[in-house]
């Protein structure tokens, strides 16, 4: 046996700190076992019969890092420390059981105070059996007489450490807490208070169950000893109630602990104590002098019961907290459970007694300053009413009717948009400052309006300072939608914007987004009579220029030769004097546009075209320039172009008259009569008399054969005006396509003086009588007439059915047997044609084919007849009729054409409100379409 120098050897062993394989104790031997197994598995090889005087030997071996043991248990490593004592993993040595240890830090060991403290928390800790307080298993003293307690081992943490875990989990909060307060009831209900209780002193077991733990400073509720008195009673700062800090133990009770834990509740939740600062000082102070902070001024959205819960446990008076830890686990368990918390937030009533208790000289300074403000709020009576009466002001200035905008595809009220506009609008405004916003209710006005009288209506009901209007119509780049602002007083557009945007809510509010800068400022501003086109356009601010504008436009309107010719001059020389007049230029082009209907002339047309483009390049947006082109590539044969430029006028001016006239004419033109009806409607709500566009309307029925539509349309514009020809003119059609050449004869012969003394009339009614003959096949008395009209008129067109004089004389001299002299004519006839150069438009492509189906050129004629179903022609029982058709009556794909394009007809007599609108962008699907049909 010789271990007499084993302890000179052992200091030399010491290594890094490692985890001993076999007892789990921490190795001081690198790579190695701990020395106590180490030596003991030496003592088994070498000399096994003296394992007694190993241990004896080895228990008088002093090294501080080394394993040892404290009573009869083994110390295996330190696991905590605190500011009276360490707590070690310890294993007991007869039933090998792991336990947690705690004994007395050494230089505290001669403190009278400390040793109290300790055995006071295992006595505290040891009275208690509770499944969530720490159990405590033995008390003991070592050798030298310093106190020492094992307890059960928590493996689990402790929940300051696993708190940021949890701050994410409301619910397992909770539930943890609940189950902590339940264990401090039971601590309360045996007479003790732990005084101390915060995150770190409650440890987690292996399975996440929370324990009680370090009674230090507990207290026995029925005692007030001398040892009660000596003990310090201060616990953790941000964790303590306010009367424990003031430090009277007498005055410490149950709802001390309440307070602890509503601060940890609170920690678990929002990541923090409810109070911090720069030291434990600053914290008290915080806590003794102000409210608890909201756990929701902290956590977002933390709920509501919670904070309640929070707050009644961190009131400032013990009084109004819970009464006890079970009343709070009761709540707990009830938030748990989703049934209603017995706890309510303290009603600010009762706040400010509170407060006005706390600072009684305070309150009495504010209860002078509030009898003072009292005074002067009198004085501010008048302030206040002159406030309201500005923002009134402000409101009425920033005051906006929204009318229904238009929807330029269907020709009626775009409701969607309108009622999204006025949302948006006020919700902008108003973010900006006081606003109003309205949709104007339906009244007798057009959508999109811009006429001063609808205007000056409208606002007779809303009463707002401006009107919002506009359209909208889908183009192949997405919808493209116009906003107008107007001043109902004058009728006068104060400001145009047109958007390309996206269909559907997005692209509203873009163009809501995009025009309200330009929208707030003309509402802030005062004065608006500079702001509209024709106040700021350099014609009419230079006062020569502006006297040859007015008269011009004066001679414009005047429809006869003379006065366009006086027009012209007017306003070529207020060119003269302002080139950059945008509207002199417009006027100039409309003007020369609507003399080439007295002396047509390809080189005026274009220089027509040139002033309408020049308008537009000074003001993109002037309305005139758009319908002075749209007139012009209307005269030369391009519909589609035409009706882009007349949809771009109703863009930046509104609708209006004539232009809603015109669309409906190009409209029926590109053989969409469906859509030219709604057109006409709209033209026929501003016309100056009654009656004005039936014959049209008529002329749409008749287009989609609903013939006794067509009657009553065309019958009714005899009645209302009967001194023009336009309604039995129509009529007259009517009935030859019907082959009533009897009934037909019957009204121009009836009719026919009713319209010598109007031009235009008498054209229509010459034209109409003679088609009746030649497709009646009345052909010696067909030549008379037309050989009279010729002599009157160049005859490029006629008003139904696309005869020109030149083809139906060729084509009657062939019938009459003169088969030379007939085909000179209609040779002649196809040059005039060619001169044109109208490639699109249905009517021109009709009539080559009918005088090449007359040449015989029997392909020729088809496809061009098929180009003109395709570019809208509808009219499928003409060629039937028309003798220039007579060699392809035979034809199967001619027939198979003509019936087809009656079914398409009877098609769309049925989708009248749902057929498909057409737009400049659509046109040539539209072709496409009726080109395969």
């Amino acid at each position: 046996m010789q271990f007499s120098g084993l302890s000179d050897s052992i200091a030399t062993l010491l290594g890094a700190p490692e985890e001993c394989p076999h007892c789990r104790a921490t190795s001081r031997v690198a790579h190695g076992l701990c020395l106590s197994c180490l030596l003991q598995n030496g003592l088994s090889e070498e000399e096994p019969g003296d394992a007694d005087g190993f241990a004896a030997t080895l228990k008088s071996v002093e090294v501080a890092d080394t394993n040892w043991r404290l009573g009869h248990y083994e110390i295996l490593e330190e696991i905590g420390r605190g500011g009276m004592g360490v707590i070690y993993r310890a294993r007991q040595r007869h039933s090998r059981r792991i336990v947690a240890l705690k004994r007395v830090l050494s230089y505290h060991a001669d403190s009278r105070e400390t040793l109290a403290r300790f055995r006071r928390e295992a006595e505290a800790a040891a009275s208690l059996d509770h499944p969530h307080i720490l159990p405590i298993y033995e008390v003991g003293e070592s050798e030298d007489g310093v106190p020492y307690f094992s307890m059960k081992l928590a493996p689990g943490g402790s929940l300051q450490e696993v708190g940021p875990a949890l701050r994410d989990d409301p619910r397992e909060v909770v539930r943890l807490l609940a189950k902590i307060t339940r264990a401090v009831q039971y601590a309360h209900s045996q007479g003790i208070l732990h005084r101390d209780l915060k995150p770190g002193n409650i440890l987690l077991d292996g399975s996440g169950e929370p324990l009680v733990t370090d009674f230090g400073l507990a207290k026995w509720l029925d005692t007030a000893s001398d040892l009660t008195r000596t003990l310090t009673i201060f616990g953790t700062p941000g964790y303590i109630a306010p009367e424990q800090a003031q430090g009277v133990a007498a005055n410490i009770k149950p709802a001390a602990d309440v307070y602890s834990l509503g601060a940890i509740l609170f920690d678990l939740l929002a990541g923090q104590p409810p109070f911090l600062g720069e030291h434990a000082l600053a914290v008290i102070r915080q806590a003794t002098e102000k409210p608890a902070p909201k756990l929701r001024s902290l956590v977002k959205g933390a709920d509501r019961d919670l904070e309640t819960i929070c707050a009644r446990c961190l009131e400032r008076e013990p009084a109004t907290r819970y009464r006890s830890a079970g009343d709070l686990a009761d709540d707990l368990e009830r938030w748990l459970e989703g049934r209603p918390i017995i706890a309510r937030p303290v009603s600010p009533p009762v706040h400010a007694w509170r407060w006005v208790r706390r600072n009684p000289v305070l309150a009495g300074s504010i209860g002078v300053c509030l009898l003072l403000a009292a005074t002067a709020s009198l004085r501010q009576l008048q302030s206040r009413r002159l406030t309201a009466e500005l923002q009134q002001n402000q409101l009425l200035m920033h005051s906006v009717g929204v009318l229904p905008f238009l929807d330029l595809d269907t020709a009626r009220a775009d409701d969607g948009l309108t009622k999204a506009m006025a949302d948006l609008f006020q919700a902008k405004l108003s973010a900006l400052g006081p606003a109003r916003v309205v949709a104007v209710p339906a009244g007798n006005w057009w959508p999109g309006t811009t006429s001063a009288e609808d205007l000056g209506d409208a606002n007779r009901q809303v009463q707002t300072r401006a009107m919002l209007t506009g359209s909208s119509r889908m183009t192949r780049n997405g919808r493209r939608i116009s906003l107008r602002l107007m001043n109902p007083a004058s009728g006068e557009t104060l400001f145009t914007k047109l958007i390309e945007t996206v269909p559907g809510p997005t692209g509203i509010a873009e163009s809501a987004r995009q025009t309200l800068p330009a929208i707030q400022k003309l509402l802030d501003s005062r004065e608006w009579a500079a702001l509209s086109f024709s106040a700021r356009d350099p014609g009419m601010t230079n006062p020569g220029a502006r006297e040859f504008i007015v008269s011009g436009r004066e001679f414009m309107f005047r429809d006869s030769e003379e006065n366009l010719d006086r027009s012209i001059r007017c306003l070529e020389k207020a060119i003269q004097l302002e080139p950059r007049s945008a509207i002199a230029h417009a006027y100039l082009a409309s003007t020369i546009g609507g003399r080439d209907h007295f002396a047509p002339d390809p080189r005026e047309l274009e220089r027509a075209e040139a002033e309408a483009k020049e308008a537009l390049r000074l003001a993109p947006e002037l309305p005139d320039a758009h319908r002075a082109l749209a007139g012009v590539l209307y005269q030369r044969g391009n519909l589609p172009g035409a009706l882009e430029e007349q949809l771009r006028a109703i863009e930046a001016g509104g609708p209006e008259e004539h232009v809603a006239s015109f669309v409906a004419m190009t409209v029926l033109k590109l053989g969409r009569p469906e859509r030219a009806l709604g057109w006409l409607e709209m033209a026929q709500h501003w016309a100056a008399r009654p009656g004005d566009y039936d014959a049209l309307i008529g002329d749409c029925w008749t287009q989609l054969s609903d013939d006794q539509k067509a009657e009553r349309a065309y019958q009714r514009s005899i009645d209302l005006r009967p001194d023009f020809s336009e309604g039995w003119v129509g009529l007259c059609h009517l009935r030859l396509l019907q082959r009533d050449f009897g009934a037909a004869r019957a009204l121009y012969q009836q009719n026919r003086v009713r319209s010598n003394l109007r031009t235009a009339s008498e054209n229509a009614a010459d034209e109409i009588t003679v088609q009746v003959e030649f497709f009646a096949r009345n052909f010696p008395e067909a030549k008379r007439l037309y050989e009279t009209l010729r002599e009157k008129n160049s005859g490029s067109s006629s008003y139904y059915g696309a005869v020109t004089y030149g083809s139906a004389l060729g084509r009657i001299a062939q019938l009459l047997g003169d088969e030379p002299a007939g085909r000179m004519l209609l040779a002649e006839a196809r040059r005039g044609e060619l001169k044109e150069l109208r490639p699109n438009d249905p009517a021109t492509l009709y009539r080559r084919a009918a005088i090449e189906s007359s040449l015989g050129e029997l392909t020729t004629a088809l496809d061009h007849f098929q180009q003109a179903v395709g570019a809208g022609w509808l009219d499928g029982r003409s060629p039937r009729l028309d003798p220039r058709f007579d060699a392809l009556v035979a034809d199967d794909r001619f027939q198979r054409l003509l019936s087809e394009l009656e079914s398409e007809v009877a098609a769309r007599k049925e989708r009248v409100v749902t057929a498909k609108p057409i737009t400049p962008e659509n046109t040539h699907d539209l072709k496409e379409a009726q080109v395969t049909r």
